[in-house]
């Protein structure tokens, strides 16, 4: 796909404003299309669905700023349908996409009151400038939690479900081995399977007891309970055969936490 230099340039001037944006598309080159152009001009791609059971789980669960939807999808309800059980519970701004232009999908369309409606197919410039106008128009939400702050959150489950493609895993947080940073994404170490998590662990740590959980770096938080034993001159820990840093910013806080004698 070619990006021209004004779209690298509003991704730039764009990032403080970034925005969590659902793509609901059934065609798998559109709707990797969508995700490659909504990550190159500054915002996050929150999931890419191709059906209406999904994408009103993710917005009952996560509420996205933004819903790029095409009309024709896969479920229960097509895509004009979908926005208006969205509308009934929530106020998501929704940009539709399709190939259709009759005179009866537009009325349909315009009853749910979309922010806008791109007709396939557009080029990139033409989605990226209906994105910039809509989110230029978005109310700002309050900052996202910070790393640091993570202590605060809580989680009142011993478990949560990670998406594997097309599976939802089960995952007990008294089987996890560490997390780890890997930009936007987060990768979730458990005792026997590794999984790549679409979520920053910034917003991740949130959902773990900090009783169990400690940061050992910037980029890592461990389960206490997993720890086999702590190199004091490496400022390295072992968890079974893993090893994970100690930055001597965290290393302080972080044999407080465990409890050494």
């Amino acid at each position: 796909m070619i990006v021209d230099d004004n779209c690298c340039k509003f991704a730039f001037e764009n990032h403080l404003m970034k925005k969590n944006i659902l793509i609901v598309e059934d065609e798998e080159l559109y709707a990797s299309k969508l995700e490659m152009l909504v990550e190159i001009v500054g915002h996050n791609v929150l999931e890419v669905v191709d059906n209406s059971q999904d994408a009103l789980a993710i917005v009952n669960e996560k509420t996205p700023d933004l819903i790029l939807m095409d009309i024709n999808i896969q479920g229960d309800h097509d895509g004009i349908e979908l926005a208006d059980l969205i509308h009934q519970k929530k106020e998501i701004p929704i940009l539709f996409i399709s190939s259709l232009k009759d005179d009866s999908t537009f009325r349909r369309v315009s009853r749910t009151q979309p922010v806008g409606f791109l007709l396939k197919p557009f080029d990139e410039l033409q989605l990226q400038r209906s994105i910039d106008l809509i989110i230029s128009q978005l109310p700002e939400k309050a900052p996202e939690k910070r790393e640091e702050d993570w202590e605060t959150g809580s989680f009142n489950k011993d478990f949560f479900f990670v998406k594997n493609r097309q599976q939802l895993e089960k995952v007990h947080l008294e089987n996890i081995l560490y997390l780890e940073a890997d930009g936007r994404y987060t990768i979730l170490q458990t005792d026997r399977k590794k999984y790549l998590i679409r979520i920053p662990l910034s917003e991740l740590i949130a959902k773990l007891p900090t009783i169990n959980f400690a940061k050992t770096h910037r980029s890592f938080i461990v389960n206490i309970t997993k720890i086999t034993s702590v190199d004091l001159q490496d400022n390295v820990i072992w968890l079974s055969d893993k090893m994970v840093p100690v930055s001597r910013r965290e290393k302080e806080d972080f044999l407080k936490k465990i409890d050494w004698i």
